[in-house]
C-alpha cells in the first residue's frame, strides 16, 4: 500500500480547490518527480505550481485603531534545495510559474492558502536570515481581503499582498464559496 505523506495532504488541498472552483474540468494534472511541482491546464490557463506548507499557525490579537482583531502568522521555511529548484530548473516558458504557500495547524482542520507569483516568491526569498535560512512570512488581521507575504530584511512597505481567496487569482472564481476565512 502506498504510503501517503503530509506533501500529498497539501497537494491535494491545492487540487482541490481548484477543480470545486473550475468553470471546467482540468485537462492535465502532472506531478513531476520531486512531487512539490504540480503542472495542470484549466479553462483559465496553463499553470506550473510550487507547493509549500507549514503545520504552525501563530494566532494573536492586536490593538488596530482602538480594536482588537484577530491576527494570523505563518512561516514557510525553504532549504537550500528549494531555492535552488526554484532558481534554475522551475520555470516553465508556455505556463503561468506560482508558488502555493499553505498554512495549516497540526489537526489539519484550518487551512490558508496564499499563492504568489513565481518573481513575488523570489523577491521574498531573496535574503536569509543570520543563520542561513530562507522564509516567506504569509499574515492576515482580522477579514482584509488579501494576506500580506514578505521576505527577511522587508519592510512593513515592500509588503506583498494576495487574495485570501486563491481561486480569484487564478481566475476560477467562484462566488458561492469561500474556502479561507477568519472572522475580525
Amino acid at each position: 500500500m502506498y504510503r501517503i505523506n503530509k506533501i500529498d495532504y497539501f497537494i491535494g488541498v491545492f487540487l482541490s480547490t481548484i477543480i470545486n472552483s473550475s468553470k471546467g474540468v482540468p485537462a492535465l494534472f502532472d506531478e513531476t518527480e520531486n512531487s512539490k511541482r504540480v503542472e495542470f491546464s484549466t479553462d483559465t490557463g496553463d499553470f506550473n505550481v510550487y507547493i509549500k506548507y507549514t503545520t504552525r499557525i501563530r494566532k494573536s490579537k492586536v490593538n488596530i485603531n482602538g480594536k482588537k482583531k484577530k491576527k494570523m502568522l505563518c512561516n514557510i521555511s525553504f532549504s537550500d534545495r528549494d531555492y535552488e529548484i526554484l532558481k534554475d530548473s522551475f520555470i516553465r516558458e508556455d505556463k503561468e510559474n506560482l508558488i502555493c504557500l499553505v498554512c495549516t495547524n497540526d489537526k489539519l482542520n484550518e487551512t490558508y492558502m496564499a499563492v504568489l507569483t513565481y518573481e513575488n516568491a523570489m523577491k521574498c526569498l531573496a535574503h536569509k536570515t543570520s543563520s542561513g535560512n530562507r522564509r516567506i512570512t504569509i499574515t492576515r488581521t482580522g477579514a482584509e481581503h488579501d494576506f500580506s507575504c514578505y521576505g527577511v530584511n522587508f519592510r512593513e512597505e515592500d509588503y506583498i499582498k494576495c487574495p485570501v481567496d486563491c481561486t480569484k487569482f487564478l481566475g476560477l472564481k467562484d462566488d458561492d464559496k469561500e474556502y479561507t476565512t477568519m472572522e475580525a
